[in-house]
C-alpha cells in the first residue's frame, strides 16, 4: 500500500512502549528540543545520589562520637578507676574487719582462756590433765572457727584461708608432738630391752609393762604413765604437780604400785635389771637357810669392794637380813616356811660399780611342790630363767640306809622327812613347761642349779663325798642319776653344787655359797660374777648374830 501523495512510500509503523501502550501524542523524538533532553538526564542523576546521602547521615554522628571519645578519654578512665578503686577499698576494709574478728576470737581462745573445758573423766580413769596435743589443740581450732563464723555470718567464707592456715599449723604441731611421743616410747622400750629389764611383781608374780605411780602431793594414782595424750616428758596431775613420764627421767623414784594387785613396789621397778630366782624342793630341804646363806655371802662380798653394796628392799628382805646371821648359826633350827603363807619375794638390790641388779628370791613352802595343783599357784616360775633345786641328802632313804647306826643316831634330829626329790622336781618341771608354753618360750637359755645341802653334816660319814666329783657323787651315792639326766633334757644348763649354809666362827659364809652365787650371777654381768668369786680376806666378818 502506498501513502498519500502518490509517491508510493509506505506509511510509518506506530511504535509501542514496554507496556504495549501507544506513544503519547506530540512531536516526535527526532524533533525534541535540547532543553527537554537535559531535563531527562537530571532526573536520572537524582536517583543515584540518594544512597550517598544516607551513608553520610550515618557516618557523621559516628565520626562525632569518635572525636569525643578520642579527645575526651580521661572521662571514661576516671569513671572506671573510681569504680575499681571503690571496690578495692571496700574489699580491703571488709577483709580487715573480718581479720580483726578472727584475731579477736583467737586472742580470746588462746590467751584469755575462753576456750572449751576439758571433758570431765573419772578419777580412776586418769587423774592427769591432757597435754595440748592430746585434744585441746583441735578443740581450740573448732572453737575459733565456730565463733568466727557466727560473728561474720556468710562473710566468714572469706576467712577460709585463715582457718586453713590455722588448721595446717595445728596439724603440723600434732604430727611433731605424736612423733616425739612415739620416739620417746621407742627409746624407752629399746633401752629396757638392751639392758634386759623385765618388771615382775613380787606379790602377784605378773609381768608389768609399766607400774602405776602415786602423786607425791595428793596421792592420786596414775596408770599408764607413758609419753602420750597426757604429756610428752612430764604429765600434770589434777593437783597441778608434774610427774615424769619416763623411767629415764626419774619416774622410778616415785612411789609405785602394781597395776594388777595394787601392792606397793619398793624396788623401783624399771630402773635396774630384775633377776627372779625361784628356790624349790621338798619340805625341810633347807631352802630358807640357803636363801639366808646367799644373802650373807653377797653382803660379805660387797664389803670387799668399795664400789659394791647390798641393800635389802622391803620388809621381807629386811626381816631375812636381820634373821639371816642367826639362822646360820651351827645347830640352829630354822623354822619352816608356813604352807599357807603367801609367797613373796625377798628382794635385794645389788650394786657393782655402775651396774645395779634387783635380786628377787622366791622361797615357797615345800608342801607346795608335792602336787601339781598347788604348784600351779606359783606363776612366777614362768618369768624366771634360772632355778635352784634344793636337795637334802639325809632325807633320801637310800642315803640314810648307808649311814651307820651311830651316824643315824647323831643326825636323826637334822634329817628332813621329805619325799623323794624327783617328785618335787617333776611337779615343778611340769608347771614350768606349762607356763613356758603359755608365754611362747622354750628351755633355751634356762639353767638349773641342783644344790645339795648339809655338806657340813655328811662330811666324815659313810657317804662323805671327799675325793669324788660332786656330780658323780650325787648320781651314784645319792641316787640322783635319773633326776640329773631328766634335768639335762629339760633345761639348757645344769650344774650340781654341794653347799653348807652354816656360818663360821667369825660369821663368815661358807665358801661354797660364794661359788654358787658366782654361777647364779654370771649371766647378769661380769661385775656381779667377779664380786662373789674374789678371795675372802681374813679381816672381813659378818654381822652380829
Amino acid at each position: 500500500m502506498t501513502g498519500r501523495g502518490g509517491t508510493g512510500a509506505p506509511y510509518p509503523t506506530a511504535r509501542r512502549d514496554d507496556r504495549g501502550r501507544p506513544p503519547r501524542a506530540g512531536p516526535s523524538a527526532a524533533v525534541r528540543s535540547p532543553g527537554r533532553a537535559a531535563a531527562g538526564t537530571r532526573g536520572r542523576d537524582d536517583g543515584a545520589a540518594r544512597p550517598a546521602a544516607v551513608l553520610l547521615g550515618i557516618l557523621l554522628p559516628v565520626g562525632i562520637g569518635v572525636v569525643v571519645v578520642v579527645f575526651r578519654w580521661w572521662i571514661l578512665a576516671a569513671a572506671v578507676t573510681l569504680l575499681v578503686g571503690a571496690g578495692v577499698v571496700v574489699a580491703v576494709v571488709g577483709l580487715c574487719v573480718l581479720t580483726g574478728v578472727y584475731l579477736r576470737e583467737v586472742h580470746r581462745v588462746m590467751f584469755l582462756g575462753d576456750h572449751p573445758g576439758e571433758p570431765s573423766s573419772e578419777e580412776r580413769e586418769d587423774p592427769a590433765h591432757r597435754g595440748y596435743h592430746g585434744g585441746p589443740a583441735w578443740w581450740d581450732l573448732c572453737a575459733v572457727a565456730g565463733r568466727t563464723w557466727r560473728a561474720s555470718a556468710l562473710w566468714g567464707v572469706l576467712l577460709l584461708p585463715h582457718i586453713t592456715a590455722y588448721a595446717l599449723v595445728v596439724g603440723g604441731y600434732l604430727a611433731v608432738a605424736w612423733s616425739l611421743a612415739g620416739l620417746l616410747r621407742l627409746v624407752d622400750t629399746g633401752l629396757r630391752t638392751v639392758r634386759r629389764i623385765r618388771m615382775v611383781c613380787p606379790e602377784c608374780y605378773r609381768r608389768l609393762p609399766y607400774p602405776s605411780y602415786l602423786c607425791g602431793r595428793c596421792g592420786r594414782r596414775h596408770d599408764k604413765v607413758r609419753p602420750g595424750a597426757r604429756g610428752l616428758v612430764r604429765r600434770r596431775c589434777r593437783c597441778d604437780r608434774t610427774l615424769p613420764t619416763l623411767i629415764l627421767l626419774g619416774a622410778a623414784d616415785l612411789e609405785t604400785l602394781c597395776p594388777h594387785c595394787d601392792r606397793p613396789l619398793e624396788h623401783r621397778p624399771g630402773e635396774s635389771r630384775e633377776f627372779p630366782l625361784p628356790l624349790f624342793g621338798g619340805t625341810g630341804a633347807g631352802k630358807t637357810r640357803l636363801a639366808a646363806g646367799l644373802h650373807l655371802a653377797l653382803s660379805q662380798a660387797a664389803l670387799r669392794d668399795p664400789n659394791a653394796y647390798v641393800e635389802p628392799v622391803g620388809e621381807e628382805a629386811a626381816r631375812s637380813a636381820r634373821e639371816g646371821a642367826r639362822a646360820l648359826t651351827p645347830g640352829h633350827r630354822t623354822r619352816p616356811t608356813p604352807p599357807g603363807r603367801k609367797v613373796r619375794a625377798a628382794t635385794v638390790r645389788l650394786g657393782a660399780g655402775r651396774r645395779t641388779l634387783v635380786l628377787q628370791v622366791f622361797d615357797a613352802a615345800g608342801e607346795r611342790f608335792n602336787r601339781s595343783t598347788t604348784a600351779e599357784e606359783l606363776t612366777y616360775l614362768g618369768e624366771a630363767s634360772t632355778f635352784v633345786l634344793v636337795v637334802d641328802p639325809l632325807g633320801i632313804p637310800a642315803v640314810w640306809r648307808c649311814l651307820t647306826a651311830g651316824e643315824q643316831g647323831r643326825l636323826a634330829g637334822e634329817r628332813s622327812h621329805t619325799r623323794d626329790p624327783e617328785l618335787a622336781y617333776g611337779a615343778v618341771r611340769d608347771e614350768i613347761q606349762r607356763q613356758w608354753r603359755a608365754l611362747g618360750r622354750g628351755p633355751t637359755g634356762s639353767r638349773l642349779a641342783v644344790v645339795i645341802t648339809r655338806a657340813d653334816l655328811v662330811r666324815g660319814t659313810s657317804v662323805d663325798p671327799a675325793g669324788t666329783a660332786v656330780e658323780e657323787w650325787a648320781g651314784r651315792r645319792l641316787g640322783l642319776g635319773n633326776l640329773l639326766a631328766a634335768a639335762r633334757a629339760d633345761f639348757g644348763s645344769v650344774r650340781v653344787f654341794l653347799t653348807s649354809s652354816v656360818a663360821g666362827p667369825d660369821w663368815r659364809a661358807d665358801p661354797s655359797l660364794d661359788v654358787l652365787s658366782a654361777w647364779l650371777l654370771e649371766r647378769q654381768g661380769r661385775a656381779f660374777a667377779a664380786l662373789t668369786s674374789a678371795p675372802v680376806p681374813a679381816d672381813v666378818g659378818g654381822g652380829d648374830p
